[in-house]
């Protein structure tokens, strides 16, 4: 009986998606031409981390009922707030779990965006900059520049995507695309509800992969000389076979999305603790993936913010978001590293939680909600270098202005520019780095100085790390 390789593998429609418009320009000539970089300042990249795994609220968290707890009339009865130290109090409601590993975390409440709405937000958290939508199509991800400026560092054991998004279709712009960088340093999306049918079903199916992988080298072999000048277009299509072909052969893929009924039940079964699964168990493979973002979807609740009688609150979000972030800090915290035996794997890992803005404090409005603020609002960081157990930057007694910016700068408040400098940073990235030769010839800087509403500091917060 014949067999088609369809037969016997598990459907990757559902589970594996090359995000936004990443194949669609893998036929764009422009994003194929040698990458030109320069040094636009001077940087002293920390490389204090391996990993990077981002943690998206994507819709935004109330950062005055939260790690810049302020005490008004929106307050609940039911947060049991609790003093977790001198600096730091938690509603113990919202996060029982985290409230237990603060002393691993550093919170900035200085934070300021230049958006205000879900889209514009959630762009700027995976570009690192606005949106402009002169340049938009040929803007890479931030995740996509980590992959391009870590491609000399892979090894021919890793198989793994180095950038893997988890959930990111679940976001309001969807999953980035490479923009002007060639399209094999894409996200690899992963839907984690499919995550378990994550390879091949046996020897028999890797046997007929191997044999029509084989059989379509050959062919490509003999069609090459009638591409004449298009191959550099073909070639981008060849990287995403090739890079499937290695995933689907490789037994550490389907591992990673193997949770036992425990695991699940420590970091949730839902969107932030599978995905935080996920990132924990590709960390521990350590077969090529070095950056891990995870998008944690619908925290907009302009009403009904702590109604316990509809499907979406704040109480259920924070619940899932406590719970995975500290079982994946705990985790890691847990595991030595196999490269330096006096450290473990969160000394090797950056984890960062980010959100779009704040929400309006004070009392709720008029549909027991809370708006959206970008005035002030907050960012935690833990493991890769980053000194836990602090606090930078100080709002006032309502939550609505920043007092205290927190670090060098006085006069500059912390924007997400500077999250991704500090990410650059511990990976050992020059985030003041810049690419000359794009489709419109502007140059791509890393951390652009010039922001969307007022100039900035195109520095990382190194407050964290001393």
């Amino acid at each position: 009986m014949n067999h088609r390789v369809s037969d016997l593998l598990s459907t990757r429609r559902e589970l594996l998606r090359v995000g936004g418009h990443g194949l669609l320009g893998a036929f764009a000539s422009q994003a194929l031409a040698p990458v030109q970089a320069r040094a636009a300042g001077k940087s002293n990249p920390r490389g204090t981390a391996r990993f990077c795994v981002v943690i998206e609220l994507a819709g935004a968290l109330s950062h005055i009922d939260s790690f810049d707890f302020k005490e008004n009339a929106g307050t609940q009865k039911d947060f049991d707030v609790r003093q977790v130290r001198n600096d730091l109090y938690l509603p113990y409601r919202l996060f029982p779990e985290m409230s237990k590993e603060m002393d691993k975390v550093a919170i900035v409440r200085s934070m300021k965006s230049h958006e205000v709405v879900h889209f514009r937000g959630q762009y700027y958290n995976q570009a690192g900059r606005p949106l402009n939508p002169a340049q938009a199509t040929e803007i890479p991800s931030v995740g996509s520049v980590i992959s391009y400026e870590m491609e000399a560092l892979r090894r021919e054991k890793d198989t793994f995507p180095t950038y893997v998004g988890c959930n990111l279709d679940t976001a309001g712009c969807g999953a980035l695309s490479t923009g002007f960088l060639p399209p094999r340093f894409s996200v690899l999306d992963v839907d984690m509800k499919q995550g378990a049918a994550a390879g091949p079903s046996g020897d028999e199916a890797m046997g007929l992969l191997e044999e029509r992988y084989r059989l379509l080298k050959k062919l490509d072999d003999v069609m090459a000389a009638s591409r004449g000048g298009r191959d550099r277009q073909f070639g981008a299509f060849r990287d995403f076979q090739n890079s499937a072909y290695r995933i689907l052969g490789d037994p550490r893929w389907p591992r990673a999305f193997q949770f036992s009924k425990e695991e699940v039940a420590r970091y949730g079964d839902n969107s932030a603790g599978l995905g935080c699964l996920f990132a924990r168990n590709a960390v521990k493979s350590d077969a090529g993936t070095r950056y891990i973002h995870i998008t944690h979807p619908d925290w907009d609740h302009h009403r009904n913010i702590y109604n316990h009688a509809v499907k979406s609150n704040h109480y259920i979000r924070c619940n899932e978001f406590d719970r995975a972030m500290a079982a994946l800090l705990r985790d890691l915290s847990a595991e030595k590293s196999p490269r330096d035996a006096s450290k473990t794997l969160l000394d090797e890992t950056l984890v960062v939680m980010i959100t779009e803005f704040g929400r309006v404090p004070g009392a709720l409005n008029g549909i027991a909600g809370r708006h959206h603020y970008n005035l002030a609002y907050v960012s935690l960081f833990a493991g890769g270098g980053v000194k836990g157990g602090r606090i930078l930057g100080k709002t006032d007694a309502a939550g609505e202005h920043v007092i205290e910016n927190g670090w060098k700068y006085a006069k500059h408040q912390i924007k997400t520019e500077n999250v991704y400098a500090s990410i650059y940073s511990a990976l050992g990235i020059d985030w003041k780095k810049e690419l000359t030769n794009t489709p419109s010839k502007r140059a791509y800087r890393y951390v652009d100085a010039l922001g969307a509403t007022e100039m900035l500091m195109d520095d990382e917060i190194a407050d964290l790390f001393v």
